[in-house]
């Protein structure tokens, strides 16, 4: 018992002297001049082994009462235990009301970010060749664009035509007012 006392001793003074003394020193080094990287490095790595031995002894001696280790042995059992309960009373809960509410389930969005992910593949795809396409046709017909829409030709079908406007629908008189405000 007395070697567990002087080793637990030592690495108590070591990590007190590597804290206290040692990182600090290092720490004032490294400010004051650009060579003392190394030497804050080290200092660093020697309080962290002072400090994860002393954490390691301190554990190995709790697990090593019998009293401690049978508590956490029933406590880990009974963690175990409700966690196995919760997960039961959750699928008997949502594997009915999920399905009832009409919400997808993860299959279904598994398969919709696939769907969503091949239609950008495809519209990437479709618009590198629409713009190898009009490289083409823009060297071929640099001019023609400017000459085609002149000033002068502004009338209401051309901005229809240039500029992708589409009227609504008209509503016939027939059905009357399809919509009733609140």
């Amino acid at each position: 018992m007395s070697n567990k006392n002087s080793k637990t001793g030592d690495d108590f003074g070591k990590f007190f002297q590597a804290a206290w003394f040692d990182l600090p020193a290092a720490a004032a080094k490294r400010f004051l001049s650009s060579d003392g990287e190394g030497a804050l490095r080290d200092a660093g790595w020697k309080a962290y082994d002072a400090w994860i031995s002393l954490a390691n002894d301190a554990s190995n001696r709790m697990y090593a009462n019998p009293t401690f280790g049978s508590i956490a042995g029933r406590g880990i059992q009974t963690g175990l235990q409700v966690a196995r309960v919760v997960d039961a009373v959750a699928s008997a809960i949502f594997g009915n009301l999920w399905p009832a509410i009409g919400l997808p389930t993860a299959t279904d969005m598994q398969g919709l970010r696939a769907d969503v992910k091949a239609l950008r593949e495809e519209l990437r795809a479709v618009r590198a060749e629409a713009e190898s396409t009009d490289s083409i046709a823009d060297e071929r017909h640099d001019g023609a664009y400017a000459a085609a829409r002149g000033g002068d030709s502004e009338s209401a079908a051309a901005a229809i035509i240039w500029n992708g406007y589409k009227p609504e629908p008209k509503r016939s008189r027939k059905g009357g007012k399809k919509s009733v405000a609140l």
